[in-house]
């Protein structure tokens, strides 16, 4: 049976009163959260005025548990909370000049503040075990509250940690069941108006049971956290224990509800009516999840906890949504949440017949419109259980328990190094300028204020979720460059799309004829050789086949864009731009085709693909929108009597050769780059991956590009590659790859050949042994997320991947424990599956034969490349296919020792110690090359050292390494890797053309022979 709740404006006055009511109960309650005596109030006070502050104090927490001495604590101090403006409170300002290293007091101020945040996690965290939190949920039992426990430690790290955390809730299911048991008397949490209800409860997240929750590998995942969460569900329903699913970040819910729609349905438990999830009302479509669990109640007979949040990770979603272009999962307003967040309250009360609400929330006027809507029914005040935090709102918490209304305290459990991510966010919440407690105060107009009617925005949950276009379609106005928004495959509509795109022969959008012609001059041209694409997962699948160039038809091609280039450069630069304009456009069109044929190509997986695709985009985009900017002629110096014009035109004949890595993205970027400056172009992809380089110049001509402007060659390195390079009549080389062959083209290039008239021009973008450095203060959870990314990602086989880690010695052993376990979650196999994480090599050597995750030494390590590592190692082995190679790690490798230079294939890094954080920028500085680097430190004085000693063109502050994006990291190194090309940057277009002045001189406008005085 559906009740029928009218809207809240039909009981408003009621909603009113009830919150007066709760108010008065209460009492005067100032935000009083995270409050020991050495803040003196006036810390949270500057939080809440100074923004700049706040952040400062929220990164000092977060960083706090990892400051393992004295000095190190007081340097911190030192470097988060200088005062240049004199306007911190003396409290805090006498804190700060006392915590100097070295002084007498440092160690006094260092282990007060330790003290006091030990203090806050007690207030706020019930114990680091279940075990020692026992006597908190006692003391809470006997103030008649119950408890709900959850552990602390969402995105387990590792496998063994999860696992661990899997049996430390099931025992502490047990444990507290027995505990429960001795607690006297029952509490009005104990009894709902459906009978007896559990004592002990537990929340939890699922990514903290399992290490790999992936919603691209959606089937599997949901698998996976099902075979971790059945053992903690046959515990609770063993001990008449409840358990209830928290909501994590958006990429995570639709996975969560799967997870609750596979196993309350399953037979073991679908007659257990304990068992619950939470809904974020935050979320646009929370309304729809509400309905959905409603069916699910309905369905298995048997009622459903659901738990009613305004959800805690706003910024963090609001902020994604925002960098990626993507549709904004939540509402924007929180005038909007607070509004959906009482409807659904509403709703709840509704279909109470068949699911138990709960409702979280620490502000009176959420209480009062549950408790009115419960009146409005005609059912009991008790129908709602209402939850609050462990620490906060404490006599919002005893008032309504005085109304005997049921109350369960969520209770946090852990140390201080995985609560002090909680703790901050709780501040986050209560120094928020919109947070209510900060608006709760004695007088009756503050109060009013508390329990007014939220306003809500015109409704947006309705906007299309799909994906935004974030560029103009007018060429002649293409307005601010954005980036491609990558596909969200937390949305299935996306998951499907490049399923089906797979599935359909092979992701083609259109084949050449088997053999596919080279193009030259505009005429195809078959000349009886051939270059087979092959799909590096499945070797003996034959993709297609091209017609392979020579000398010969090298040659003829030059010639043909040396023919077409008068007319081409001679194009209007709108024109130009707009053929790239309409290039990006037709691959929108074909993305997840481009996309599926990367992947059984090149062996991009699923999210690299996407991103291989995009990044092409950006390029044509970008550098469309650079022309016109860089085109606009210049009038320099301001001389009387003279006009200086200042202009560019194109360098003549391009050559651009392409690597496998990135078929699409760096081919097109370099194409494209050559094209929309005036210049026309040879393109010779490499032999690996020749089919969607054809995609692309089929593309380039179905948006409007002159079939002469470009030829498209593909044919070997050493054959066509070195024909082009040493041609006298090729004017610019365009080369990625590796440094060998960018040196060697360097060289060639610049030989004067006979017939030769320009200097070439060479734009070599080459390796790297680029390296991680990580500080004995970073974030070793973001720390090995990035490394694993930027190291394993891909196999490896970008240019700006991590080969190499520096670890501070003091946490060496603590990264190298928890990036082995990295290494041993991740998944390598087809890259057409969606839960892989590395494909196979396109162009194996010996590493891929490398057995295991570590090696230890140098000698170890030559085992290991020449695939003897001794067979007691106890490691696991490689995938049985040559092609595939497993992750590896090399441990106390010499940095300058050969090995450690060499031009590896494969995912293989070494790590080494660094003394300190001097020590570890020499060492990353010690190499030949200078491409990219990463720094993981949260010590502001060290990370302004590595702006300015790393040495490297792209450098990555505590994140991954890899990824650059279009307009956004212009990319490109020095030394040995490469020639500052800064791909995708401002200056890029530039390699592509010659700066022209004209001085013209003004005309007199008398004869010279006039005569008469010079001012008449």
């Amino acid at each position: 049976m559906v009740l029928t709740v009218p809207d809240a404006g039909a009981y408003e006055p009621d909603i009113k009163a009830i919150g007066r009511h709760i108010l008065a109960a209460a009492g005067v309650q100032p935000p009083l959260i995270l409050q020991p005596d050495w803040w003196e109030s006036q810390a949270l006070e500057l939080a809440n005025r100074d923004p700049v502050f706040r952040t400062q104090l929220l990164r000092f927490l977060e960083v706090f548990p990892t400051l393992r001495t004295v000095d190190h604590m007081a340097s911190h101090i030192q470097e988060y909370f200088e005062d240049p403006s004199g306007e911190l409170p003396p409290v805090l300002r006498w804190g700060i000049k006392a915590a100097w290293p070295g002084q007498l007091t440092t160690g006094l101020v260092a282990r007060t503040i330790e003290y006091n945040l030990n203090l806050v996690s007690q207030a706020y965290i019930a114990g680091k075990t279940p075990a020692d939190a026992a006597g908190t949920l006692r003391r809470l039992h006997r103030e008649k509250a119950a408890v709900t426990l959850n552990m602390l430690g969402e995105g387990a790290p590792g496998a063994r940690r999860a696992e661990s955390l899997q049996k430390d809730y099931v025992e502490a299911i047990r444990l507290l069941s027995r505990e429960a048991a001795h607690w006297p008397g029952d509490t009005p949490a104990d009894n709902a108006p459906w009978g007896p209800a559990p004592r002990v409860s537990i929340s939890l997240k699922l990514s903290s049971i399992c290490p790999r929750l992936d919603p691209l590998d959606f089937d599997n995942a949901c698998e996976v956290a099902a075979t971790c969460l059945r053992p903690i569900l046959r515990a609770a329903r063993d001990q008449r224990a409840a358990v209830i699913l928290d909501m994590e970040q958006f990429r995570l819910r639709d996975l969560t509800l799967a997870v609750v729609r596979l196993l309350f349905a399953e037979r073991e438990f679908r007659d257990y009516p304990h068992l619950g999830v939470a809904v974020q009302a935050y979320l646009r479509d929370a309304e729809e999840d509400i309905l959905d669990l409603v069916n699910l109640a309905h369905e298995r007979s048997t009622p459903i906890a659901i738990r009613l949040v305004k959800g805690a990770y706003w910024e963090e979603e609001a902020g994604l949504a925002a960098r990626e272009h993507w549709p904004s999962p939540v509402l924007l307003h929180k005038a909007d949440t607070d509004a959906q967040f009482e409807r659904l309250a509403r709703l709840l009360v509704e279909h109470s017949d068949c699911v138990h609400p709960v409702i979280a929330s620490h502000n009176p006027r959420s209480v009062a419109c549950g408790l009115a809507a419960c009146r409005a029914a005609g059912l009991p005040d008790t129908t709602i259980e209402w939850q609050v935090l462990l620490g906060m709102s404490q006599r919002l918490r005893k008032a309504l328990v005085q109304e005997g209304l049921r109350v369960r305290v969520y209770a946090p459990v852990g140390d201080l190094a995985t609560g002090m991510p909680y703790l901050a966010r709780r501040m986050l919440e209560t120094t928020s300028p919109e947070s209510f407690l900060r608006l709760t105060g004695p007088s009756d107009k503050e109060r009013e204020r508390v329990l007014a009617r939220p306003l809500p925005t015109p409704d947006l949950k309705h906007l299309l979720l799909e994906r935004i276009d974030v560029h103009p379609t007018d060429p002649k106005e293409p307005g601010p460059f954005h980036n491609e928004p990558r596909l969200d495959f937390a949305r299935e509509v996306n998951r499907l799309e490049m399923s089906q795109a797979l599935a359909a022969g092979g992701g083609r959008p259109r084949a050449p004829p088997p053999p596919g012609p080279l193009v030259i001059g505009g005429h195809e041209t078959d000349t009886g050789r051939i270059i087979t694409s092959l799909n590096p997962a499945h070797p003996d699948q034959i993709l297609g086949t091209v017609a392979a160039a020579g000398p010969g038809e090298a040659e003829r091609a030059v010639q043909a864009a040396r023919a077409a280039a008068t007319e081409w450069r001679s194009t209007a630069h709108a024109e130009r731009a707009a053929v790239l304009f309409r290039a990006a456009d037709l691959m929108r069109r074909e993305r997840s085709q481009l996309a599926a044929l990367a992947i059984l190509e090149a062996g991009k997986t699923w999210r690299e693909a996407d991103a291989e695709v995009i990044e092409a985009i950006d390029f044509l985009e970008y550098y469309g929108r650079e022309i016109l900017r860089i085109a606009e002629p210049r009038i320099l110096g301001g001389v009387p009597g003279e006009t200086n014009h200042h202009f560019y035109e194109p360098r003549g004949v391009a050559a651009v050769i392409a690597p496998w890595n990135f078929p699409l993205a760096i081919l097109t970027g370099m194409t494209a780059a050559a094209l929309v400056a005036g210049n026309t172009v040879v393109m010779k992809p490499a032999s690996d991956t020749p089919l969607i380089a054809w995609e692309l110049h089929r593309l380039l001509m179905e948006a409007g590009l002159p079939p002469a402007a470009l030829a498209y060659l593909p044919g070997s390195g050493p054959e066509v590659g070195n024909y082009l390079v040493e041609h006298p009549e090729v004017n610019v080389i365009a080369f990625t790859g590796s440094s060998a062959v960018g040196l060697d083209i360097v060289r060639r290039a610049g030989v004067l050949r006979p017939g030769q008239v320009a200097v070439k021009h060479v734009v070599a973008e080459m390796g790297g042994k680029n390296a991680i450095i990580v500080d004995d203060d970073a974030d070793l959870r973001s720390a090995v997320e990035g490394i694993a990314a930027s190291a394993f990602g891909f196999g490896g086989q970008k240019c700006s991947a991590c080969s190499r880690v520096i670890a501070l010695e003091s946490i060496h052993d603590r990264l190298l424990e928890r990036l082995t376990e990295a290494a041993e979650l991740m998944v390598v196999g087809d890259p057409a599956l969606p839960g892989t994480d590395m494909g196979p090599l396109i162009n194996p050597q010996a590493v891929a034969k490398v057995k295991g995750y570590i090696a230890r030494g140098q000698e170890e390590a030559r085992l290991a490349f020449s695939g003897r590592l001794p067979e007691d190692t106890g490691q696991p082995d490689a995938p049985a296919y040559p092609q595939y190679v497993a992750p590896h790690i090399f441990v106390d490798v010499d940095p300058h020792a050969a090995i450690a230079q060499e031009e590896i294939f494969g995912p293989v890094i070494s790590m080494c110690r660094a003394r300190d954080f001097d020590h570890a920028l020499t060492i990353a500085n010690s190499v030949a090359y200078g491409l990219t680097g990463g720094v993981y430190s949260r010590a502001p004085s060290h990370v302004r050292a590595a702006i300015h000693g790393f040495r490297v063109g792209n450098l990555y502050i505590n994140r991954g390494i890899t990824g650059a994006m279009v307009g956004r990291q212009p990319f490109g190194g020095f030394k040995h890797s490469g020639t500052g090309s800064r791909a995708g940057g401002p200056d890029y277009l530039l390699h592509f053309l010659e700066p022209r002045t004209v001085t013209e001189a003004a005309r007199p406008t008398t004869p010279h022979n006039a005569g008469g005085p010079p001012h008449c």
